[in-house]
């Protein structure tokens, strides 16, 4: 039988993926439109050196930011399924604990 707590981690799971998958796919559309307008400002008079290393500096910072948001949700993610555990231990004490205290009692 599926207790809350497991219910709760396969959620937690799902929104996981859902949130990664989502990050990804934005990720995706957004270094696409990126290629795009530096193509077109590529035709312009701008000069060739100047706009490679904007276009550097812009990609590695979105994939830092991309990056960042994958590490929070892993990490919210482990603090979830630690928290998760420690409720269901915390169960498991209490019921051995009211076990004993049953049979010690006349």
């Amino acid at each position: 039988m599926t207790t809350l707590l497991q219910r709760l981690e396969i959620a937690k799971d799902f929104a996981q993926t859902a949130i990664d998958t989502t990050v990804t796919a934005i990720e995706n559309v957004h270094t696409a439109i990126a290629d795009t307008s530096y193509q077109v400002m590529n035709q312009s008079p701008i000069s060739s050196d100047k706009l490679k290393t904007l276009k550097e500096t812009h990609d590695s910072t979105a994939g830092n930011i991309y990056s960042t948001i994958r590490t929070v949700n892993h990490s919210l993610g482990e603090l979830a399924s630690d928290y998760f555990e420690s409720l269901e231990d915390s169960a498991k004490v209490a019921d051995v604990m009211s076990k004993n205290n049953e049979k010690a009692t006349p």
